[in-house]
């Protein structure tokens, strides 16, 4: 399943709306969009600090390298 797939599933409902499927199908691309922009800037956040500061993320595990990642970008 994509990640595109998976934001549309939380918009599904039981209406035969074209509008409206148009518009999951909108938004989910919207939201894949930013998750993929968020995806990137953490991964380059990771790389970055490995070279930069080892030692303070070094004994850290992969959420709660995201949590201080969150928390200095203020997101």
């Amino acid at each position: 399943m994509t990640l595109r797939d998976k934001f549309e599933q939380w918009f599904i409902n039981d209406e035969e709306d074209e509008h409206y499927v148009g518009m999951v199908e909108t938004v989910a691309i919207e939201h894949e969009k930013v998750a993929d922009e968020f995806a990137i800037g953490f991964a380059n956040w990771c790389i970055e600090s490995e070279g930069k500061d080892y030692n303070k993320y070094k004994y850290r595990n992969r959420k709660e390298l995201l949590e201080i990642y969150k928390k200095e970008k203020g997101l």
